[in-house]
């Protein structure tokens, strides 16, 4: 078993982050895929409000032959 991690935060494209796995995972035998998204908020007198949003995804796979 191998495992490839993807990882997306902030603004970039939710689209482009999704069609990327889907290019890895179409030749492989997937076994599993784990998903977790985090959000961290800041805020303080000198920074203002911040927030910033991740997402995880963990593939476990094995290679087609």
């Amino acid at each position: 078993m191998k495992v490839k991690t993807f990882n997306r935060i902030g603004n970039e494209d939710k689209q482009d982050f999704e069609n990327q796995i889907n290019r890895f995972i179409k030749n492989k035998e997937v076994i599993d895929i784990k998903y977790q998204t985090a959000l961290a908020i800041a805020a303080s007198d000198q920074m203002g409000s911040t927030g910033e949003f991740e997402e995880n995804v963990l593939v476990m796979y094995e290679e087609d032959n």
